[in-house]
C-alpha cells in the first residue's frame, strides 16, 4: 500500500468521526506541497502534531500513521 492509500483512510476515518477540522489541516499541509515528497513531508508534520496533541483523534488513524510514517524510511517509495 503506497502513502497515499494510507491518507486516503485517514481521511475516510476523520470524515466517519466528525473529525472536520483535522482533517482541513491535514488538507491543507497537502495542497500547499508541490511536489509529492514536499506534500509528504508536510502531510507527515501535521500527523506527528496530531499525535502529540490529538491524543484521541490519532487512535482512530493509528495503523496509517504509523504505516504512513513507515514511508519516510525509504525516499524512493515516496513517489509510489
Amino acid at each position: 500500500m503506497s502513502w497515499m492509500n494510507d491518507l486516503y483512510v485517514i481521511y475516510q476515518k476523520l470524515d466517519a468521526n466528525s473529525c472536520e477540522a483535522v482533517k482541513n489541516d491535514i488538507l491543507k499541509a497537502q495542497i500547499d506541497g508541490c511536489s509529492r515528497g514536499e506534500i509528504y513531508f508536510l502531510v507527515l508534520q501535521q500527523l506527528v502534531h496530531i499525535k502529540r496533541e490529538k491524543a484521541p483523534v490519532y487512535e482512530l488513524i493509528k495503523g496509517e500513521v504509523e504505516s504512513f510514517i513507515h514511508y519516510s524510511s525509504n525516499p524512493y517509495r515516496l513517489s509510489a
